[in-house]
């Protein structure tokens, strides 16, 4: 199917047409799950897988994998929404997660739904998949650009599930809260540095080296990661002990710096000055390596 010719207008109806069926199919299940007292964490992941092969069937029907780019922002708020209502938890604490979910979530889609362009477009790392290998491309689509991240963005809703579990807010607490509002703010002010400078260097693809960007060269996945380590410090501040949860926010770290920095800099490394910048800024922490 070619989608390519349609308004940027009607292809956000695709989407939200998608997302709406993908959510009520989800949300049946996580209700079964429930009425049979299954294990909700379970239940949400089969919930959260069920929805994602909708959403990969869209991306095949649509010929456009970057269907699948806002799954990444919606559907946790819809699982942490739902997992509240379970446990019927609306204490302080939890009140709290949902504010920075809910934050984080609306500004992460809130940039996506910005510089969407319609279906003549595409993430182009998707593409970039597909060229390198187009023969298992369908495999690749389905657990590289779907799947994994799925599951990825499910485990670290573990550690907001546990949050639930609890009651009461501490000083701990409130500093996981706090990073966890900094972050998309960060993300914004990223961002929209990043989209000014695009606006004001069309002809000259040089590098950013201004606002946040001189001091980190991806401080919009400084601003991600600083989310999700906020949430385990949310759980943490219950326990006060370090156990496996501490893994998921790891697994994240560790998919940014040996997966999606990795194809990022590959691909900004032909640009002009942007090896001297990269000898200048470092990678995630904001602080520059030379005068």
């Amino acid at each position: 199917m070619d989608l390519t010719s349609l308004s940027r207008k009607n292809t956000l109806w695709v989407f939200v047409i998608v997302y709406l069926f993908a959510f009520l199919v989800g949300s049946l299940v996580i209700s079964y799950g429930v009425n049979n007292n299954y294990d909700p964490i379970m239940t949400g992941l089969l919930s959260t897988t069920i929805m994602t092969i909708i959403v990969f069937i869209s991306s095949v029907i649509t010929k456009n994998a970057s269907m699948y780019d806002p799954y990444w922002s919606v559907v946790p708020i819809l699982l942490a929404f739902e997992w509240m209502l379970i446990y019927k938890n609306f204490s302080l604490n939890v009140i709290l997660l949902m504010i920075a979910i809910l934050f984080w979530g609306i500004r992460l889609t809130y940039n996506w739904w910005k510089n969407w362009q319609g279906f003549k477009h595409q993430d182009w790392r998707y593409t970039h998949l597909k060229n390198q290998a187009p023969k298992i491309y369908l495999i690749t689509n389905f657990f590289g650009i779907h799947m994994i991240p799925t599951l990825v963005v499910y485990i670290q809703l573990i550690n907001a599930h546990d949050i639930m579990l609890f009651e009461g807010v501490n000083l701990i607490f409130i500093v996981g809260f706090a990073l966890s509002i900094v972050a998309p703010i960060i993300q914004f002010v990223a961002d929209k540095q990043m989209y000014e400078f695009r606006m004001n260097h069309t002809k000259n693809k040089s590098c950013i080296d201004q606002g946040l960007w001189k001091y980190s060269r991806h401080p919009n996945y400084l601003g991600e990661l600083t989310f999700w380590i906020g949430i385990y410090i949310m759980y943490f501040s219950n326990q006060k002990v370090i156990n496996f949860n501490l893994i998921y926010p790891i697994l994240m770290i560790l998919l940014f710096m040996f997966i999606s920095i990795p194809m990022m800099e590959k691909k900004l490394s032909n640009r002009p000055g942007y090896l001297e910048y990269k000898e200048k800024v470092s990678m995630i922490l904001p602080f520059r390596k030379k005068a």
